[in-house]
């Protein structure tokens, strides 16, 4: 209910502030699904990804992040309501990701940064199979997606937003069908949609390809969890 009431009001008021501090942009959006479960993985170099994700992505979608967003209080009750979920980096954290499969399964799209947290450096980090393992394990497509310029109106570890010349850029890839890597190995096909998803979003962002962490040499109840 808080949700459904509240979403034009914060969504509005998250819009202008984009706008005007980058007059956002994007490209693509006609290679997202209309409708069933969607990952989308974006590359992550600000804390004003998720919110410029929030007003372009063209269907309203569930937020992975970390937990420590998610304090007791107000703060950690308000992202709950704005669909967010909670995960525990850098652990095994079984519940998120039943949480997360469920959502996909009941066709309603998820964002996933894949890279597991924000890049200081701006740049495009090595890529967790995280993205690619809940797309096999649901049957649903991922979504490639460039953010361009968000580190410049919210640079890392900065609170305020501020005004910037250049345009702020949400670029959406072809997606990802996890059936065509159906015939592969569990972990080779992994990593085979890891690769693919991080040559994509560099691609759509401009930057060089990423390294990838292989799922051969990790157990399965460790590497599950990766992803933010």
């Amino acid at each position: 209910m808080f949700y459904t009431i509240f979403y034009p009001i914060v969504f509005g008021i998250i819009k202008t502030i984009i706008w005007v501090c980058g007059r956002v942009t994007s490209t693509g959006r006609e290679n997202v699904p209309k409708t069933g479960g969607v990952i989308y993985s974006a590359n992550h170099v600000s804390d004003a990804d998720p919110p410029t994700l929030f007003v372009t992505i063209p269907r309203r979608a569930w937020y992975m992040g970390k937990s420590e967003l998610f304090p007791q209080g107000f703060q950690g009750w308000f992202f709950r309501q704005f669909r967010g979920i909670p995960i525990r980096r850098d652990s095994a954290d079984r519940g998120a990701l039943r949480v997360a499969e469920q959502k996909l399964n009941n066709g309603e799209p998820l964002v996933v940064f894949p890279e597991g947290r924000c890049s200081a450096a701006g740049r495009l980090s090595r890529l967790q199979p995280g993205a690619a393992l809940l797309s096999l394990r649901t049957g649903c497509p991922i979504v490639p997606i460039g953010l361009v310029n968000t580190n410049k109106i919210l640079p890392y570890g900065k609170g305020i937003p501020r005004v910037i010349n250049e345009r702020v850029t949400v670029n959406f890839g072809v997606p990802i069908d996890p059936n065509d890597y159906a015939g592969q190995p569990r972990n080779e096909a992994i990593d085979a949609i890891t690769r693919r998803l991080g040559c994509d979003i560099a691609a759509l962002s401009n930057q060089p390809e990423p390294a990838i962490q292989p799922m051969r040499t990790r157990k399965r109840n460790v590497h599950e969890q990766d992803m933010e």
